[in-house]
């Protein structure tokens, strides 16, 4: 019982966390506190002007429909030691900790994060200092296999950090691809009669589609802890970390893809950190383990007591960069990947209008499955084409699913600041 329990604190660490020599690790914990007294802590302070984040939670009960359970109502302050000035964070969303005003890690400065929950329990780091600047050298694409030989796309970072000893470095991304709806045409359904009304006939007509729906974009960010993996070179760099893998048949990649990429240098402290939560947490039997107990952070109850934290307070430099690429640079010639969840773009029904002038035959004692009007009201269809003359259980007009024939059931139709074709 205490290790399944125990096991949900590190999927909700890494279902929120981007980006870890040997970490204490605490076994000592009873099966009643395990869950109702650990509090999950990430948070990384950058040296960009940036408005920095905190977050805050807490690991749900196994079996839940979530994962973690955000701490609310927390008084969070990242100190200044060297100067004395406090930062002060808001929870801008629940569990979600912002700070008031902009700013940045500077080097020279100790950084300390202090934490006071809503039921009084106080937390504190120890005090980071910047481990020095974080230089990404080059960013780029190669055609690879994977580990297990899948076909595919691998986006590496060389990186450099000049002014330290170590290079050490997680890394977190945002990734944006573009949708072409293979379905779309310029005309959609729009509803005169839903036939309600006895007496009267069901009706629709085709008009010009009001707004931008064949093309559009979507963003992800990375949920999992990604660490350096490349190789340490004798000039001060470490060439060839593999940030991320996307299979040849992902359809994420079918068009135009681009790639933003964070790079943080981490403390050789940090870094073990993160590689003994990654380590631990990716094994095969997480959840039989006899007794995982908790990884030890730079983070603690000022108290001590009955309480645990689970987290580390980083203070890191952080570099970025950009990757476009289209899916021919790699597979020129080759089909495109299969469209988004599994979808058939080439198939196509024609479901009954309920105007017997204008559908097909129906035969006796035959069910044709839910109508055109029903399938607009579920949002579940788009117009493809006519249907003339209908067969039987048809109606006039073909449709196709909704995300093959309007891209915005998988992303936004307004094109990204950023993107270039």
């Amino acid at each position: 019982m205490k290790t399944r329990k125990l096991s949900i604190l590190w999927i909700a660490f890494l279902g929120t966390h981007s980006c870890i020599e040997e970490v204490d690790i605490n076994t000592d914990l009873e099966p009643a506190v395990a869950l109702k007294d650990i509090l999950v802590v990430e948070a990384t302070l950058t040296d960009r002007l940036e408005f920095q984040n905190v977050l805050l939670s807490k690991p749900s009960p196994l079996g839940a429909d979530t994962v973690r359970i955000e701490e609310q109502n927390a008084r969070v302050v990242v100190l200044e030691e060297s100067s004395g000035v406090s930062h002060t964070f808001s929870e801008a969303a629940p569990g979600t900790y912002r700070s008031d005003k902009a700013f940045a890690a500077n080097l020279g400065g100790s950084y300390t994060l202090r934490i006071t929950l809503s039921n009084g329990r106080e937390y504190e780091s120890n005090k980071e200092q910047l481990p020095g600047t974080s230089v990404i050298d080059e960013i780029y694409a190669d055609r690879i296999l994977s580990s297990t030989g899948v076909d595919g796309v691998g986006i590496f970072v060389d990186g450099s950090s000049p002014d330290a000893s170590f290079r050490n470095y997680k890394y977190t991304y945002e990734e944006t691809y573009k949708i072409i709806a293979p379905n779309w045409t310029p005309f959609e359904f729009e509803v005169l009669n839903d036939g309600s009304e006895p007496g009267s006939v069901p009706a629709v007509q085709l008009i010009e589609r009001p707004q931008e729906e064949q093309v559009c974009y979507n963003t992800v960010r990375s949920n999992a802890v990604i660490l350096s993996e490349g190789t340490n070179l004798t000039n001060g760099q470490s060439v060839g970390n593999l940030v991320r893998f996307t299979s040849r048949d992902n359809p994420i990649i079918s068009h135009r893809y681009s790639i933003l990429v964070r790079q943080y240098l981490q403390t050789p402290e940090a870094h073990s950190f993160y590689r003994s939560l990654k380590d631990f947490s990716s094994s095969d039997n997480i959840f039989n383990q006899v007794q995982p107990g908790l990884l030890q952070g730079n983070i603690r109850p000022v108290a001590g007591g009955d309480s645990y934290v689970l987290g580390y307070f980083e203070v890191s430099s952080v570099s970025e960069s950009r990757l476009f690429f289209d899916y021919v640079d790699f597979f020129p010639g080759d089909p495109l990947p299969p469209y988004f969840d599994g979808l058939n773009c080439e198939r196509f029904i024609a479901p009954l209008l309920g105007d017997p002038a204008r559908d097909g035959p129906v035969p006796p004692n035959v069910t044709c499955g839910q109508g055109l009007l029903d399938l607009l009201a579920l949002e579940e269809i788009e117009y493809y084409l006519e249907n003339d003359p209908p067969g039987e259980c048809q109606g006039p007009y073909f449709v196709t699913s909704r995300a093959c024939g309007d891209c915005t059931a998988l992303g936004s139709n307004e094109v990204p600041e950023f993107w270039t074709e």
